[in-house]
């Protein structure tokens, strides 16, 4: 019995064997009649390609779409705000025709600014009595390089502090000690300023950030002794003593006649160098390419300030 059973597994093998490899070359052999050349290849032409390694399908791959897809530019500055395409933007501004700044891109101008210097009476009080607001003036040219919506301003420029004769004198010194002070100094500044934008428009930007330099300082300062008069206000001596009221018009110092006040160098009390350290900010308008204005607002060690500007693109 078992050996029946053995051979009956054996032939069971073969037949399913031969089964399979009648199929296989079945499915091989070309039916009677039928062309096995595939369509369109010419008659005794091998239709795979040259060059092709058996077994591998020559049909090409097409790359990743992400290989296909172009590299993302920066946009330029104020691209987004304009409301164009950045294609047309950056066209424009390599042709220099418009306002957008190119990212990575150094620009350069060149051209003059003028500015009121406020100094106010309270700043004054802080050392000293009496005083009163003066309004200064500067105007000089300047240089500012910029890149990436951060520029560096250089600053020439020529100040002028005169004041009318004005009661003054020290918080620490007596009531008669009252002075009529006037003054005629000016300053040359060297200053350098380092601001920052934040832009609105391709052509509207807010500026902020701080500066700080050295200003030389010369010119007269006058002193002349001082009384109060009846009406409560504050005269000039015309001499020591003279007149003789209540202490005042003493002789402890020559402050007379329009006395000028010495500088540092020659032991006198004016200064010849004072720091200009300031917080600022405004507004930059750059309607084209080669022309930027601004109006420039801070406050620092010389007091408020509120200053134009107009700079022409190199």
């Amino acid at each position: 019995m078992r050996g029946l059973l053995t051979s009956l597994t054996v032939c069971g093998l073969v037949i399913s064997l031969s089964g399979v490899a009648a199929a296989q070359g079945a499915a091989a052999t070309p039916a009677p009649g039928v062309d096995p050349t595939p369509q369109g290849a010419a008659p005794g032409v091998d239709p795979t390609p040259q060059g092709a390694a058996p077994g591998v399908d020559p049909t090409p791959t097409e790359p990743p779409a992400e290989e296909l897809a172009p590299a993302a530019e920066t946009a330029p500055v104020g691209a987004a705000a304009s409301g164009r395409s950045e294609d047309a933007i950056v066209a424009d501004a390599e042709r220099g025709s418009s306002p957008v700044e190119l990212p990575g891109q150094t620009y350069h101008f060149l051209g003059v600014r003028g500015r009121a210097l406020i100094v106010p009476k309270f700043m004054q009080n802080l050392f000293a009595d009496g005083g009163r607001t003066v309004l200064a003036y500067s105007v000089g040219p300047e240089y500012a390089l910029r890149k990436n919506g951060f520029e560096y301003v250089f600053n020439l420029s020529y100040a002028s502090y005169a004041m009318a004769p004005t009661p003054f004198k020290s918080s620490t010194d007596e009531e008669k000690a009252w002075e009529i002070v006037e003054s005629q100094l000016s300053m040359i500044q060297f200053t350098t300023e380092f601001l920052w934008s934040t832009e609105f428009a391709p052509e509207f930007a807010l500026n902020y950030g701080f500066g700080f330099g050295l200003g030389f300082i010369f010119g007269d300062l006058m002193r002349d002794q001082a009384y109060r008069d009846g009406s409560g206000g504050y005269v000039k001596c015309r001499g020591p003593g003279n007149p003789d009221i209540d202490g005042y018009c003493g002789n402890d110092n020559e402050h007379y006649n329009g006395y000028v006040e010495p500088s540092w160098a020659d032991g006198g009390s004016r200064p010849m160098v004072f720091p200009l350290i300031q917080l600022q900010t405004g507004l930059r308008y750059k309607p084209v390419a080669n022309f930027v204005s601004r109006l420039d607002l801070g406050f620092g060690s010389s007091g408020f300030l509120v200053g134009l500007g107009a700079d022409y693109g190199l």
